[in-house]
């Protein structure tokens, strides 16, 4: 078991039977979504390889039902304390040594905005030679939060785990509450569920490219990209009240129905469209941008077991996963119809900004699809409960930076139990992995805002 760890268990706790199911699972092209402890042991939430429910594998009782807080567990490179994801990795991690090797800390209060996390880099000159991360210095205890509350408190908390995907954790609780108590929803909200993760995808993505675009010095686009983004945000304030779409997703339908500023939609999608491609375009011919991102962070391949790399960072490395084909929800079964998820196998810095800007497009293209099969302005109603008061059940949506599962148990209006895997969780990992790939210095404000991803969303 040298290649197995379990992050907030003792390595020595990783057995035979993890080792078994994360082969199985490989065998079956299954997918890991979510692992948590419980009295029962360690449970494995599955993706079958063929469309379906999850699917739960318990390994336990035994050492699995004994979880551990005390220190940090080290898994490809990261440090932390954290709720038990399983994590598989091809090699153990050796210290490098040598002559003129020095460890360069950057971090936890690194600049400006950034959160709080700690690069350990191991370099020789420029080169960098090893990377380990250190997180969990403001853990929230997030599930921890929702547990017990009732399920309204307990939405806001899920609100609040990232700034850039509120829509994405309010819809995948929504979901999980929907599916635990029988609920459900309109074809009206489904389709407004859509617009708003949609619009939340295409701001998010346009951010990250501003970000990036900054990191390499071509900063007339990255003006163009902040300049969008921000007409983005303003349109989202008029259509729901909240420049980031706060307060409006919840179970069995909207909490506040959208305004008729949807009506606007087609044209800003227009704007957007043409403004995407004239900024693509231009960057499309700068050699400066091109040549800071071409084989910067290149990953090797995904790890085994079950375990993937999602979102654009799974996408950019061949990887055709997305919630929205595999599992289909709100009103994706019908938009998606004649489309693929955006891949390519190109797993470095221009991949994933490729994968993002494609993303773009096609949300575009999925937005104008909807506005196409009706006008979700008014909420209806939504229907009768058709279950009883208590159930558990799964929220699995595709969020801005890649899959994101929430498992909920709940009983007369509150949360029992609660669990969440954040595609921040899931790859995180994959950072210190593309570091250490014959980079330099030079390139770790481009790694770095490559990925984008969220310490807060890996400090649960």
């Amino acid at each position: 078991m040298a290649d197995r760890m379990i992050v907030g268990i003792p390595e020595s706790h990783a057995t035979d039977p993890l080792s078994d199911a994360l082969g199985q699972m490989a065998r079956d092209g299954a997918a890991l979504l979510h692992a948590f402890l419980s009295a029962r042991g360690l449970t494995l939430v599955i993706a079958p390889a063929a469309r379906g429910a999850p699917e739960e594998m318990v390994l336990g009782p035994g050492p699995f039902s004994r979880p551990t807080r005390a220190g940090h567990q080290l898994f490809w490179g990261i440090e932390h304390t954290l709720p038990p994801i399983v994590w598989h990795h091809a090699s153990r991690r050796r210290p490098v040594r040598g002559r003129g090797l020095h460890l360069m800390p950057l971090g936890p209060v690194r600049g400006d905005v950034s959160e709080s996390l700690a690069y350990q880099l191991v370099v020789l000159g420029d080169e960098i030679h090893q990377v380990r991360l250190r997180a969990g210095y403001k853990r929230r205890h997030v599930a921890e939060a929702m547990t017990g509350a009732d399920v309204s408190a307990a939405l806001q908390v899920a609100e609040r785990v990232t700034g850039t995907s509120r829509v994405a954790h309010a819809l995948a609780f929504s979901l999980a509450v929907e599916q635990a108590l029988g609920i459900g929803v309109s074809a009206a909200d489904q389709e407004a569920r859509v617009v708003l993760a949609e619009l939340e995808r295409i701001t998010s993505h346009v951010g990250d490219l501003a970000l990036l675009a900054a990191s390499t010095g071509t900063v007339a686009a990255a003006a163009d990209w902040f300049r969008l983004k921000e007409t983005l945000l303003r349109f989202q304030a008029a259509l729901t009240g909240h420049r980031y779409l706060m307060g409006v997703v919840g179970p069995g339908g909207h909490r506040r129905p959208l305004s008729r500023e949807l009506s606007a939609l087609p044209a800003l999608l227009a704007a957007v469209r043409a403004q995407v491609d004239a900024v693509a375009s231009a960057l499309d011919v700068t050699n400066s941008y091109l040549d800071r991102l071409h084989g910067a962070g290149r990953l090797p391949e995904s790890p085994d077991g079950g375990v993937y790399w999602t979102g654009f960072v799974g996408k950019s490395a061949g990887l055709m996963r997305d919630t929205r084909w595999d599992a289909p929800y709100a009103a994706y079964g019908a938009l998606t119809a004649g489309l693929a998820p955006v891949s390519v196998n190109r797993p470095d810095a221009y991949g994933r900004a490729w994968v993002r800007l494609g993303e773009v497009r096609q949300s575009l293209q999925m937005l104008s699809r909807v506005m196409d099969f009706r006008s979700p302005v008014e909420t209806a109603a939504p229907p009768e409960r058709q279950g009883g008061d208590r159930g558990v059940g799964y929220g699995m949506v595709e969020a801005p930076r890649g899959r994101l599962c929430y498992r909920l148990a709940v009983h007369a209006g509150r949360v029992r139990a609660a669990s969440l895997t954040t595609p921040s969780q899931l790859n995180w990992p994959a950072v210190p992995l593309a570091l250490e790939q014959r980079n330099i210095l030079q390139d770790f404000p481009i790694i770095d805002a490559s990925f984008s991803l969220a310490v807060s969303a890996l400090d649960l």
